[in-house]
């Protein structure tokens, strides 16, 4: 890359899987919030698990500029980018999918008592196609909503590189601050773009809808600010991490912090990037960088796990047997074990056999600063 030298980067940060492991965890938890009231001390943290989902983009933005950036970094090419987009969709379509199809039954047979959901039919195209977040439809699998508006930035993937890696500084500083910006705009804009007013959300950024501009939005900003991250890494130290990881935790338990967890977060990720210091460590425990592995299949699974449990269980006479708490922890146990099952019996396998069907890369020259992560 000719506008950034950030230093090589390994085949993979470890440390960054074991952040992705803990993000997705917050999200369960998050999510378990909508069926268990948790204690006062915890919930205002508790409250916050979407931002997790910010952290995903952000986390996504750099670790595909150190993976796929190289593949731009002489221009535009319709066969690298066609590659580049087969193998994005190897790695997250065969359990979206799956998951799509499961969920899509569910709804009709086991959660059909208590699970409304819109006209499902005319939902599976926009789903299957990657494309329900853009106004089309209501995600069939709800978190799914950020798979689709992620396939958009991969879309936008090129010019992307091209505005924060290969640009002069000035300009990427200038990106840096309209994506700012725009989440700010959609944090506290008007209510077209966000489609629900704050008072009916848990904080600023909690902006899902299917039907709002913001939600697509939410995504390619924060993705942007990835790819700058990566740009500029080597000028965050790593011994900065230890601040910076106790600083979102604290700001995760104030109200109305989104707008700096993002910078936070990306600021986090670049220190991490350098993958030492206790924070890197702690990141790479070995049941939290396992978590980070499994992260992709826990995130899409355990949302139909929690609708069964507590919403199909009570009609079925066996909510009574545990404490709703007692529920929670059965929830996040059965969502990590299926996860485990489907990544290692499904997710894996399927994305080694569609390798395979690929043909060889477009050929590139020699990459002086990047390495595949994957």
């Amino acid at each position: 890359m000719t506008a950034a030298a950030p230093g090589s980067s390994p085949a993979e940060i470890r440390s960054l899987t074991g952040l992705r492991g803990l993000a997705a965890l917050y999200v369960v938890i998050f999510h378990a919030n909508g069926f268990w009231k948790f204690p006062d001390p915890v919930r205002p943290f508790i409250h916050h698990g979407y931002m997790a989902v910010d952290l995903f983009f952000i986390l996504s933005g750099f670790v595909m500029a150190m993976t796929y950036a190289h593949m731009f970094e002489d221009g535009f090419c319709f066969k690298k980018f066609k590659h580049f987009l087969v193998l994005r969709l190897v790695r997250i379509y065969p359990l979206f999918a799956l998951m799509t199809v499961l969920t899509a039954i569910l709804i009709v047979t086991v959660l059909a008592p208590t699970y409304r959901f819109e006209d499902l039919p005319l939902a599976l195209l926009p789903n299957f196609t990657l494309t329900q977040v853009w106004g089309l439809s209501n995600s069939i699998v709800p978190q799914a909503w950020s798979i689709s508006a992620e396939w958009a930035a991969y879309l936008l993937f090129p010019p992307g590189v091209w505005l924060a890696l290969k640009v002069s500084r000035r300009w990427t500083v200038l990106g840096l601050l309209a994506s700012f910006a725009v989440l700010g705009a959609i944090a506290y804009g008007p209510h077209w773009i966000a489609e629900t007013p704050l008072r009916g959300r848990h904080g600023p950024l909690d902006i899902v809808s299917s039907y709002a501009l913001g939600t697509t939005l939410r995504c390619l900003a924060s993705f942007y600010i990835g790819l700058v991250a990566w740009r500029f890494k080597d000028l965050i130290p790593a011994r900065a991490a230890g601040v910076l990881f106790l600083l979102a935790l604290l700001l995760l338990s104030m109200k109305g912090s989104d707008l700096i967890l993002v910078g936070v977060f990306g600021v986090l990720i670049m220190a991490l990037s350098h993958d030492t210091g206790w924070v890197a460590r702690l990141m790479q425990v070995r049941w939290v960088y396992w978590l980070g592995g499994i992260s992709y299949a826990l995130y899409l699974i355990h949302d139909i796990v929690q609708k069964i449990i507590f919403q199909s269980f009570p009609g079925w006479g066996l909510s009574g047997a545990l404490p709703k708490w007692g529920w929670v922890i059965v929830s996040v146990t059965v969502s990590i074990a299926l996860a485990a099952l489907s990544h290692y019996q499904f997710e894996k396998p399927s994305r080694t056999w569609f390798r395979r069907l690929i043909k060889n890369p477009p050929a590139s020259k020699p990459r002086e600063v990047l390495t595949p992560a994957e």
